[in-house]
């Protein structure tokens, strides 16, 4: 290993921002599967820097730093290949660790899958052991590699997730630093307009790079959660402690596979071609209460029959009608049945459309900002992931339009949003 590959390595290592951090659910429920598949009762998630071994977090046993020099994932985890022996006193790379004769423990059995990025950048390992002679299948050699590249997709997920969030607060930044320009009259137009320039690059950059990282993420959350279906049926089926362990794992999947449809719709709310034409309002209406059947149990949804033919995009108007709809489901009350009317009526040249509940609602002085970006009512309550507004005001934006949140009378929310009317020939069969 050459000291330049070592800078690059420790460079890699350190933009993960890892090291003496939790590890998480979504990580130990990692580990505590590798140990399981393995059978044997230790496995550890090992991060090696410039001198030390770094447990991230360990099953079976207390984990604790030690030197590098002590540390067996470090003799070989950089040539990308895994290490099996099932007598490590037998080979003489290990033989005189302190981990194997006595001095940290007595290993035996050892078995450790390199965690290497796309780069070539090995990270650490994860490592199973015993301190007794044991074997692998070459299955369990298999899904043990597979566990290491979950590992990874983990560590780019929380990566994007971080530079997700620096981005989010640029332009939440940016839109004060407009505010406050626009509350400053005597400066110069040439400032301010210099300001909105950045502001719109900036927003076109968050776009782009949510739906980049959008994509390079659907693909290994997908792997990840093919494996935990496998897992759970080959060993979970028996086990009633594994199958809560790969429940929580599945959820935390759910959850990031959910955030990243948001971010991929937003995205293309945003670049996709805006074609407006005419559309009858009650056909979108039924189609996005189609898509949302499996969340109206218990549910009410007034729609007047006589809704209007509206010159927009069906595709985009479509899914703010879902995003509107699917929240006003989401945040029912649990002292009454959801109920939900959807209206429509002419307001001088543009179209008032309304979707009202009866339910949480929204407090007043965050009616503003629940249409920003990664905004949430209540953060404490796991639900959203404050993406689904901003896109909903994104949709109106780029047909002329206008969205506001208000209380509907008797307790929820009602939101409006505004539609230029036009003049054409013929509507929609």
């Amino acid at each position: 290993m050459t000291a330049a590959y070592e800078q690059r390595r420790l460079a890699a290592l350190h933009e993960y921002e890892l090291l003496d951090t939790p590890a998480g659910d979504e990580l130990e429920a990692v580990v505590r599967v590798a140990a399981m598949v393995a059978g044997v009762p230790n496995a550890t998630l090992n991060l090696i820097d410039e001198n030390r071994q770094c447990q991230l977090t360990t099953h079976g046993f207390e984990g604790s730093d030690t030197a590098r020099s002590d540390s067996m994932c470090a003799v070989r985890f950089t040539s990308g290949e895994v290490t099996y022996l099932p007598d490590a006193s037998l080979d003489l790379a290990f033989a005189f660790n302190p981990w194997v004769t006595g001095l940290l423990g007595r290993v035996r059995f050892y078995f450790s899958a390199p965690l290497v990025t796309p780069q070539g950048y090995a990270l650490g390992s994860l490592c199973v052991f015993h301190t007794e002679r044991h074997e692998l299948t070459d299955e369990q050699i298999d899904r043990l590699k597979d566990l290491a590249q979950v590992i990874l997709a983990l560590f780019e997920r929380r990566r994007q997730a971080r530079a997700n969030a620096e981005l989010a607060a640029e332009v939440r930044e940016q839109h004060e630093q407009l505010e406050v320009a626009h509350a400053d009259l005597g400066r110069a137009h040439a400032e301010r307009a210099a300001t909105i320039v950045e502001l719109r690059r900036s927003n076109s950059e968050l776009e782009q790079f949510a739906g980049v990282v959008s994509h390079d993420l659907a693909a290994p959350l997908t792997v990840v959660n093919g494996y935990l279906e496998l897992i759970e049926e080959r060993i979970a089926r028996n086990d009633p402690e594994s199958a809560r362990w790969i429940a929580a794992s599945t959820r935390a999947v759910g959850r990031m596979q959910r955030l990243i449809t948001s971010l991929l719709t937003y995205a293309r709310a945003g670049h996709a071609p805006c074609r407006p034409e005419p559309t009858k309002l009650g056909d979108l209406v039924d189609q996005a209460l189609n898509d949302l059947r499996g969340s109206r149990d218990g549910a009410t949804v007034e729609v007047p029959p006589d809704l209007p033919v509206i010159e927009a995009d069906p595709t985009l108007i479509r899914q703010l009608l879902q995003n509107l709809l699917g929240n006003a489901l989401k945040y029912r009350r649990p002292d009454r049945p959801c109920h939900i009317e959807v209206s429509a009526r002419p307001d001088g040249e543009q179209w008032r459309i309304a979707v009202a509940d009866n339910g949480l609602g929204i407090p007043k002085a965050q009616r503003e900002r629940v249409f920003e970006m990664f905004t949430q009512v209540d953060p404490a309550s796991g639900q959203g992931h404050g993406v689904g507004l901003s896109t909903c005001q994104r949709i109106v934006d780029r047909h002329g339009g206008r969205i506001v949140a208000a209380e509907t009378p008797g307790g929820g929310t009602t939101v409006v949003f505004t539609l230029p009317m036009r003049t054409r020939a013929a509507a929609p069969s």
